[in-house]
Formats: C-alpha cells, sequence, structure tokens
C-alpha cells in the first residue's frame, strides 16, 4: 500500500504543478486571482512532494515545510474568494497577515518542542477557520459575482467546488489523524489512501476541464472584462468608429475569433497598439455589446456558414473550426444569436 500511495502522490504533484503552471501563465484582464489559485497549487503540489519523500524515508528536509506550507494553504484560499468577489479583483497588503499568522504558528510549534505535538492540531483547525469563512462569503450567493456578468453563474459553481473540495479535505485530514492516533503508521493509512486517490481523481477532473476550457473555467480568462466596460469613459464617435473598424480588420485578416484558446482584451489591444480600455469602449460604443461578444458572434457566423456549405461537417467539427472549444459554450452562444441549436439551425436549412 505504501507504494500505491507514493504513485498516488506522485501523480497529484503532477496535475499540481501543471495547473499551477496554466494558473500562473494565462492572460487575463485580471490576473492576481488565478495567480493566487496557481499559488494555492503549488502548495498542493509540495504537500504531495512532501509526502511521497516521508513515506520513503525522506523526513529531514520536509518536517518543517511540509507544516508551514499545509498552514498556509486556508488562508491563500481564502484570499482568492475574496479577490474573485471585488470588481476590481485587487489583493489588499493588509491581508498578508492571514499568511503571517499562519507561517509564525508553524515556526513557534515547532521550535518549542512540547509544542510539537499540536502542530496537526493548528493545521486543522487552520483548515476549519478559513473554510468557515469562505462559506460566510458564499452566503451572498450569485448577486456577488455580478460584475462578472454572464460568467457569474459559471464562477459561482466554480467557486462552491473549492468550498465543498475544502470540505472534504478537513474530513480526509481528520480522518487520517484519528487513524495514527490507533497506532496506524502513515505508511499503512486507509484514510491516506482514499485521500489520494480522490484528490488524484478531482485534481484528473480539474486538468482535462483547463484542457477543454470548459465553462466552469472559462470565466478566469475573461475575468474584469464587465468592470472596465462600465467604468471606462466614452470617446469620440469618429475615433471609435476608426478603431473598430481596424479592429474589424484585424479580425478578419488574421481570424483571430478562431485562435486557439482564443485572444485576450489586453493581447488584442496590444495588437493595435492601443489601451485595452479604448479597444474595449470603441467596441461597445460602436458595435453595442461587449470584446467578448463580438468573437463570439463572429464564431457563430462562422459556424453558421459551415453547418449550411460543409454538410459532411460534424457538429463538434464546425465547433472545433469556428472557433469553440467548449461544447456547453458552442451550444449556449449558437441558441443567444439564433434561438437554435446547431443541429436544429442545419436541419431548418438543408430542409429548405
Amino acid at each position: 500500500m505504501p507504494s500505491i500511495i507514493s504513485h498516488l502522490q506522485i501523480a497529484n504533484a503532477v496535475l499540481c504543478l501543471l495547473l499551477a503552471a496554466q494558473m500562473l501563465a494565462m492572460t487575463a484582464m485580471r490576473p492576481i486571482p488565478k495567480r493566487l489559485l496557481g499559488f494555492n497549487y503549488l502548495l498542493y503540489a509540495h504537500q504531495s512532494i512532501a509526502l511521497t519523500a516521508i513515506l520513503n524515508g525522506y523526513t529531514t528536509v520536509f518536517a518543517f515545510t511540509r507544516p508551514l506550507f499545509a498552514m498556509l494553504l486556508g488562508p491563500c484560499l481564502y484570499v482568492y474568494f475574496i479577490c474573485v468577489r471585488r470588481p476590481d479583483a485587487n489583493f489588499n497588503k493588509s491581508e498578508l497577515w492571514h499568511f503571517g499568522l499562519g507561517a509564525a504558528t508553524i515556526i513557534v510549534l515547532t521550535q518549542i518542542k512540547p509544542l510539537r505535538a499540536f502542530i496537526d492540531i493548528a493545521i486543522i483547525a487552520s483548515f476549519v477557520i478559513y473554510t468557515s469563512m469562505i462559506t460566510l462569503q458564499m452566503r451572498t450567493g450569485q448577486q456577488a459575482l455580478a460584475h462578472l456578468g454572464g460568467y457569474a453563474v459559471s464562477a459561482y459553481r466554480w467557486l462552491i467546488s473549492l468550498m465543498l473540495l475544502a470540505l472534504v479535505n478537513i474530513l480526509l485530514e481528520i480522518a487520517v489523524n484519528l487513524e495514527m492516533q490507533t497506532g496506524v503508521t502513515l505508511r499503512d493509512s486507509i484514510s491516506l489512501l482514499v485521500a489520494s486517490i480522490a484528490f488524484f481523481a478531482i485534481n484528473a477532473s480539474i486538468m482535462l476541464a483547463a484542457l477543454k476550457r470548459s465553462d466552469w473555467l472559462e470565466w478566469m480568462y475573461q475575468f474584469g472584462e464587465q468592470t472596465l466596460q462600465v467604468t471606462a469613459p466614452n470617446i469620440a464617435p469618429e475615433v471609435a468608429q476608426q478603431l473598430f473598424q481596424r479592429w474589424e480588420n484585424l479580425v478578419k485578416s488574421e481570424q483571430l475569433h478562431k485562435q486557439e484558446f482564443g485572444i485576450t482584451l489586453p493581447q488584442a489591444a496590444k495588437k493595435l497598439q492601443v489601451p485595452a480600455r479604448q479597444l474595449s469602449n470603441a467596441i461597445n460604443q460602436v458595435y453595442g455589446k461587449s470584446f467578448s461578444v463580438y468573437l463570439n458572434d463572429q464564431r457563430i457566423h462562422e459556424a453558421q456558414r459551415l453547418l449550411i456549405e460543409a454538410p459532411e461537417m460534424t457538429i463538434i467539427e464546425v465547433m472545433q473550426e469556428s472557433g469553440f472549444s467548449s461544447k456547453s459554450n458552442f451550444n449556449k452562444e449558437f441558441l443567444r444569436v439564433t434561438g437554435l441549436s446547431p443541429s436544429g439551425f442545419r436541419e431548418e436549412h438543408i430542409s429548405k
């Protein structure tokens, strides 16, 4: 069983490192929340690596870092939640005390020998406290995420999922500690095996969702766009029209709506060498809709053309060729624009 747990923990570490790399590397208009989530995955990766080392007898290196980083998991997830809830998604420096308090607690407990027995209790207490604080953050429901516009539902589901994962983590931590108090070693812990399997399945599912650009994660790519649209001042109509025309020409010439993994507003603005706020406002003034809606409209127009002109293509092939990576998002946007499902649209036009 120790080798099974070790292999699962190594697999978990790899998945967490890949998720951390994606969260830290992917572009967004409000990058702080995804960076906090990426940092959180780095902490989880360290926990899996440390646990594997401990199971194989290498305890010296991780005897201090494992409890220290475990103590930072609760604060990191909590700060991520409150940043997502803020329209500007900013991280306040005053919130650093959450991390400082956790680190100081572990330092004191590890340096004073009689207190070392309370390290696991302190870690579980931290999980419970911060999960409770997260639960309080979510008590207002989707209203607190109104600044995300159409992404509020997906973001809310994702945050609820993270909250439930935190609760599962607490239960499994308690189960492992209770089992060890009965004399069972960590290497032979059934609870640890169950926890390893559970978190491998969870992390694998999240990685698959990230690769497929599921709606549950898609909102983080567009995070904060609604705020910019609301706060940006109007620009002169002739300037807006000229910039929008340049934008349309760029989309058509480079087929930006088909670009793999999409294109963000900052990336588009950089191509046009204008401020992102100015481009966002020009699209809103001239087109009457947001940057992301404009791109989705172009994708749907392309999908409509393919559904009629290329009947041999499957719906999935049409979806991918038109620039969508998520089937649920494709169906939702197609229904918004045409009032029909892709298959219904094809049937209606073929029958004519």
